[in-house]
């Protein structure tokens, strides 16, 4: 609980810092695309990818030129598929379908890569909270995963390629994120994933075109 409480708290305070920011650094956008899931682990070998969706809204400020904080808040489906053994004793194929409302609070680093372009690198934890956690098992339908955790405490890093117009943005974004707490309690077997979406980025304030 402490990661929930710790997580919620570092939220607040960012959403009151960008509240109170000079008018015309701050921005807003949507995006969404394809989260390639996977797992890590000792518990988890021998699985491999399940692709889903990943995608929602994004909300930011730059403090300085080129540097900034944004929050995102995401629907992500993770988990991962291969075999693996059940009750019965044999070994079927199973896609474990483990989906988040996330929320990575994300250090931002921009410089322009030429007219219209511009390159953005993103690091900072994530904090999510499960909201399906099932295994859907070959020849035995599917199952509620017993024990997962509600929240997962993350970290993710990656980059994006932003085409500047003249009152909003086309954005490319892509990450690999990754869990530092399981997904089931005494179970050595944590998210992990690349992300890539496509969005739109709007400027916000006097500074907005």
């Amino acid at each position: 609980m402490r990661y929930v409480y710790g997580g919620l708290l570092c939220a607040a305070m960012l959403v009151g810092s960008l509240g109170d920011a000079e008018a015309g650094t701050k921005y807003f956008g949507v995006k969404g695309g394809v989260n390639i899931a996977d797992m890590t682990g000792n518990d988890a070998e021998g699985l491999g990818s399940r692709n889903g969706f990943i995608g929602g809204a994004f909300f930011g400020m730059d403090f300085a030129e080129g540097f900034g904080v944004r929050i995102d808040g995401l629907y992500v489906q993770k988990g991962a598929e291969g075999p693996f053994p059940t009750d019965d004793g044999d070994i079927h194929n199973t896609v474990f379908k483990l989906d988040y409302i996330e929320f990575p609070v994300l250090f931002t680093v921009g410089f322009p890569a030429g007219e219209n372009f511009a390159v953005n690198l993103v690091a900072g934890p994530t904090f999510g909270f499960n909201t399906t956690a099932e295994a859907e098992i070959e020849e035995h339908g599917t199952e509620e995963v017993a024990g997962a955790e509600s929240f997962e405490f993350g970290a993710a890093f990656g980059g994006g390629l932003e085409y500047i117009l003249s009152s909003f943005s086309i954005i490319a974004d892509v990450r690999y994120a990754i869990g530092a707490t399981s997904i089931v309690e005494d179970v050595d077997a944590k998210n992990a994933g690349v992300g890539v979406m496509l969005g739109v980025k709007f400027p916000l304030g006097a500074g907005a075109p």
